[in-house]
């Protein structure tokens, strides 16, 4: 083991305890892969905060997340500093090691994006009126910019509802029940609401950050998707699997109003791919149409020609600043 030049000679290892001891532990924890991934979001120009704090829910006590990275939305050389609304991506992310696998029961897609938090705005709904009805229509952000039929959204992951993982028991290999989610999903759920909380703007805002906020689980371990059917099951590797769970709360928490949030699981040599084919497309569109919607965002209000013939079915293209 290296020293650096101004190490006391009594900061040593104590009997029985050796370098490869250590090297094992540091292996088997998820440390080192946290480290990796900050380190690649950095490069990728995030600002990356690590161990970052929030209060639990449950307990009230000060817990941590892996990593909270941010990234603008949009080049500031160009960007009109007179623009309401700045979007951003932010991703809130957990990381876990494990020689065992994972076990994803898949599910069918749902038919909804209200998985898909947005923070930062002063309302979650946006009222539209029209020309062919009195009514006034209230929807969220993604479905207004028709980003409810994004692939991002609806199709490229597969979906599952329930998981577990693997771990030794005296007649083989067993599940381990709830633990993964205690300690995978449930803290970056507790993350998320928590962020969401701590971005609600002032009542007298009129400028806003837009935050399109992720919740990833990275895995160094197997990932194993199950297709169970009447009389069989196929079991699939699989490098990204959204985890929906259906959230109810007291008080005026995020995942309350949604009712669904959503947790992208994705294997750590996947998640280069996973942002680049997946979801900077999706945060490229995300940031074009709010900046080129941002009246209409940061006023909650907004007219759409033709909602009573054509409801939501390809608002965004219809959209028109509200007199």
């Amino acid at each position: 083991m290296k020293s650096s030049s101004n190490n006391p000679f009594t900061n040593i290892l104590g009997p029985g305890i050796t370098e490869a001891n250590l090297i094992s532990a540091i292996s088997k924890s998820g440390y080192p892969l946290q480290t990796t991934i900050a380190e690649k979001l950095r490069s990728n120009l995030y600002s990356v905060q690590e161990e970052w704090d929030y209060v639990d829910r449950d307990s009230q006590q000060h817990r941590a997340i892996d990593i909270l990275a941010q990234k603008w939305l949009f080049d500031p050389k160009s960007f009109d500093l007179s623009s309401k609304i700045r979007p951003a991506l932010n991703l809130i992310i957990e990381c876990k090691r494990s020689d065992l696998p994972y076990i994803f029961f898949i599910s069918p897609k749902p038919h909804t994006s209200s998985h898909l938090m947005i923070a930062g705005l002063s309302k979650d709904k946006i009222k539209l009126s029209t020309d062919d009805d009195r009514s006034i229509y209230t929807t969220d952000l993604i479905n207004l910019l028709d980003l409810d039929v994004h692939p991002f959204v609806v199709s490229e992951p597969e979906f599952c509802r329930s998981f577990t993982k693997c771990v030794r028991g005296n007649k083989g290999l067993e599940f381990s029940g709830n633990e993964p989610f205690n300690s995978l999903v449930l803290p970056i759920i507790k993350a998320l609401n928590q962020f969401y909380e701590t971005n609600i703007p002032p009542k007298t805002a009129v400028y806003f950050d837009c935050h399109l906020a992720i919740g990833i689980g990275i895995l160094d371990a197997p990932m194993i998707g199950v297709n169970v059917k009447e009389n069989s099951m196929d079991l699939i590797s699989l490098p990204w699997v959204r985890v929906m769970r259906h959230e109810t709360t007291e008080g005026n928490h995020w995942i309350e109003r949604q009712n669904q949030v959503a947790i992208d699981i994705v294997h750590k040599d996947f998640f280069k791919e996973y942002q680049e084919k997946h979801l900077f497309p999706f945060a490229k569109e995300f940031s074009n149409l709010v900046i080129k919607h941002r009246e209409t965002i940061a006023s909650n209000k907004g007219f759409a020609r033709d909602m009573r013939k054509y409801s939501f079915h390809g608002v965004e293209k219809r959209l028109r600043i509200k007199k």
